[in-house]
C-alpha cells in the first residue's frame, strides 16, 4: 500500500477523497440528517490527504503536512491577494453578464460588505482548510517531484473536478441547478474547466508562499465567499460562463508570465513531500518515481 501511494499520490487522493466525501454526503442527500451537514463532505479531501500522508511517511509526514497551515509569514501582498483579489473577477463577471443581457447592473440590493465576514471565515475553514491539506498540501509536492507545476495543476484539477461530481445530482445544489439548465455533461465540463483554472492559481500561490496550505485555503475560501456575496449567478447563465472565462484568462496569464515549470520567478516549488521537511525545492530537483 505504501509503495502504491508513493507511486500514484493523486490517484489515491482522488479515490479516497471521493469515497469519504460520498460517505459524508449520502446521509444529507437522502434526508437522514439536515442538509447543512452536507458541508462536512468538504472535509474529505483534507482527511484523505492526512490518511495517505500517514500511510506513506508516518507521523513525520503528517506533522509536515499539518505544519503547512502554520506558514503565514509570506508577505502582506500575498494575504491581500488571497483575501481580496477574488472580488475583481466576481465584479467583472456581473458587468460582463449585464452587457451580454443588455441590462444595467443593479447593486442596490447588495448588503454591506461586513456581512460577508461570517461566510468568509466559515468557507476558509471548511472549503479551504477542509480541502487544501489534500489537493495542495499532499498532492502538489509529490506530483511536482516528477511533473511541472502546470502538469501538476492539470492532474489535480481533473481529480478535484471528479470529486465534485456527486453534487450535480443533489437537489438544491447550484451544480444541480446548472445541470438542469444546460445539461449535466456541459455543466460538469464547464465546472471542471473552472476547477482546473483555479488549480493553476492555487499551485502558483502554494509555490510562491513556500508551500503554505494556509494561504491556499484563504484564497479558496475567499473566492467562494465573494462569489456568494456578489452573486455572480443572478439567475443568468451568462454569469457562470463569464466567470469561468475570466478565471481561465487569469490562469493562462500566470503560466505565460511565470512559466509552466514552477509558476515562480525563483525556480522554487512549494517544498518536498514531507519526508525531507517542508523546505522549498528547486525546479528539476530530486525526482522520485511517484506518478499521478
Amino acid at each position: 500500500m505504501r509503495a502504491f501511494v508513493k507511486r500514484h499520490p493523486a490517484l489515491c487522493l482522488g479515490l479516497l477523497a471521493m469515497a469519504l466525501g460520498a460517505a459524508l454526503l449520502a446521509p444529507a442527500a437522502t434526508g437522514l440528517v439536515p442538509p447543512a451537514m452536507m458541508q462536512l463532505a468538504a472535509l474529505s479531501a483534507s482527511a484523505a490527504g492526512l490518511i495517505l500522508a500517514a500511510i506513506e511517511g508516518g507521523r513525520s509526514a503528517v506533522r509536515v503536512l499539518l505544519g503547512r497551515a502554520l506558514i503565514w509569514r509570506v508577505g502582506l501582498q500575498w494575504w491581500l491577494f488571497a483575501l481580496f483579489f477574488p472580488i475583481l473577477p466576481s465584479v467583472a463577471t456581473v458587468y460582463l453578464a449585464g452587457a451580454a443581457g443588455r441590462h444595467t447592473v443593479d447593486w442596490s440590493q447588495l448588503p454591506p460588505a461586513y456581512t460577508a465576514l461570517p461566510a468568509l471565515v466559515f468557507l476558509i475553514v471548511f472549503a479551504g482548510l477542509g480541502e487544501e491539506f489534500g489537493w495542495r498540501g499532499f498532492a502538489v509536492p509529490r506530483l511536482q517531484s516528477r511533473h511541472s507545476a502546470l502538469t501538476t495543476s492539470l492532474i489535480i484539477g481533473g481529480f478535484h473536478s471528479l470529486w465534485h461530481l456527486p453534487l450535480f445530482f443533489v437537489k438544491g445544489e447550484m451544480y444541480h441547478t446548472l445541470g438542469l439548465q444546460v445539461g449535466y455533461l456541459p455543466a460538469f465540463l464547464g465546472y471542471g474547466l473552472l476547477v482546473t483554472a483555479l488549480a493553476v492559481q492555487l499551485t502558483w500561490i502554494f509555490n510562491n508562499t513556500g508551500g503554505s496550505v494556509l494561504l491556499a485555503a484563504v484564497y479558496h475560501g475567499a473566492g467562494n465567499a465573494w462569489n456568494g456575496y456578489i452573486d455572480i449567478y443572478r439567475g443568468e447563465l451568462a454569469g457562470p460562463v463569464a466567470y469561468v472565462a475570466l478565471m481561465v484568462v487569469v490562469s493562462v496569464a500566470l503560466v505565460v508570465w511565470y512559466g509552466p515549470g514552477t509558476l515562480t520567478r525563483t525556480g522554487l516549488t512549494g517544498g518536498t513531500d514531507g519526508r525531507d521537511g517542508p523546505a522549498a525545492t528547486p525546479a528539476g530537483g530530486s525526482r522520485s518515481r511517484s506518478g499521478w
